[in-house]
């Protein structure tokens, strides 16, 4: 987990391309739900183009969604089991992880969102059903070991140690099990959506369905492996030897009309986190103090401060989000964050 001597490990979030200009969630890597394919060896100049964007800006982690909710590279049953990997699975994590590798990026997959935990139907213009998420998949022990043996293991047979891909393995940095699980578990956040509550992930399921995967990424890769939570105020939990994680992973969206909402962690130094493992700002808003969703009110916080205060703070580093503006809140400035590790290092050589 080296970093730069500014003693953070540089990292943004590219947690989806954008295909033909529309935000491509979920389906960069093998063919979707609807029966098209967009995923990365499908627009692989844009790809290399953004890459090389990403290694100019001093970033040499690239935190990168994989499967999301489902609705991309699996191949699913009529009974909604898993079939394997999908259909272009491979093809886009092979190109995906070439060009992270000739630009000097490692990958950290992440492998599932929380939106996989709430069943929810898809259906085409007519009205026809042509995809349902399946979240016993996480939330039963026949479930899991499907999950595990179906999908999670050929991924890491293929990339890992004595894998036919190991070389392409070796730019997996890390695998992030599940995006803001807090979000959907009960025991630690009321789910978003209120609705939505009672098919939520108890902290059982969840504790099982990392370290099933955790224990996989240890025996078969050398990659390391972390949780995405959605909110500081859960870094004791992620810390819980259950999970067996090798860094914790907090995100932080700071709203100053709801101050209960997380830890202002810019006044928490990491060591008062009280946590054996390395704490990772995998989230931050990198253009919030320009730009933000009408849902928040961001602190006046730049992301060179930001970082700043994950440097002095002791924390393993700070990803802002995102690279490619996929949402409201905007894009990363790449040369903004080039120049705050140059002059760092600079600084650190003086």
């Amino acid at each position: 987990m080296n970093g730069t001597s500014s003693g953070l490990l540089p990292g943004v979030n590219y947690p989806w391309s954008k295909f033909n200009g529309r935000n491509n969630y979920g389906c960069d890597f093998g063919r979707n739900i609807w029966g098209s394919h967009a995923g990365v060896s499908a627009h692989r100049e844009e790809v290399v183009q953004d890459f090389a964007a990403i290694a100019g800006s001093g970033a040499r982690v690239a935190r990168w969604f994989l499967f999301t909710d489902g609705r991309a590279g699996i191949q699913w049953n009529a009974d909604g089991t898993i079939g394997g990997p999908g259909e272009h699975l491979f093809d886009d994590l092979d190109a995906a992880l070439t060009i992270a590798g000739e630009k000097g990026v490692q990958l950290c997959l992440v492998l599932f969102d929380y939106l996989w935990t709430f069943k929810t139907e898809v259906r085409d213009a007519a009205g026809t059903l042509i995809f349902t998420t399946h979240p016993e998949l996480f939330t039963t022990a026949a479930g899991r070991e499907q999950l595990f043996a179906s999908l999670i293991e050929p991924v890491l047979d293929r990339y890992g140690t004595g894998g036919p891909q190991a070389e392409l393995g070796r730019h997996i940095h890390s695998f992030d099990v599940i995006n803001e699980p807090d979000w959907a578990t009960a025991g630690l956040e009321p789910s978003k959506d209120r609705n939505k509550l009672a098919k939520a992930m108890t902290l059982d399921d969840l504790r099982q369905l990392v370290r099933g995967i955790a224990d996989r990424v240890h025996q078969r890769t050398n990659s390391l492996v972390t949780l995405g939570g959605g909110r500081a105020r859960f870094a004791a939990e992620w810390d819980r030897d259950e999970y067996g994680l090798d860094f914790i992973q907090v995100h932080l969206y700071l709203d100053t009309r709801d101050p209960r909402r997380d830890l202002d962690l810019r006044n928490v130094p990491c060591a008062d986190l009280r946590v054996s493992k390395p704490v990772l700002i995998g989230e931050f808003p990198g253009n919030g103090h320009f730009q933000h969703p009408p849902t928040f009110a961001l602190p006046t916080c730049s992301m060179e401060e930001y970082l700043a205060f994950a440097e002095s703070g002791g924390y393993l580093g700070a990803w802002p989000w995102s690279f490619k503006g996929v949402d409201g809140f905007g894009a990363v400035n790449g040369a903004t964050l080039f120049a705050w590790y140059t002059n760092q290092t600079g600084a650190a050589n003086a």
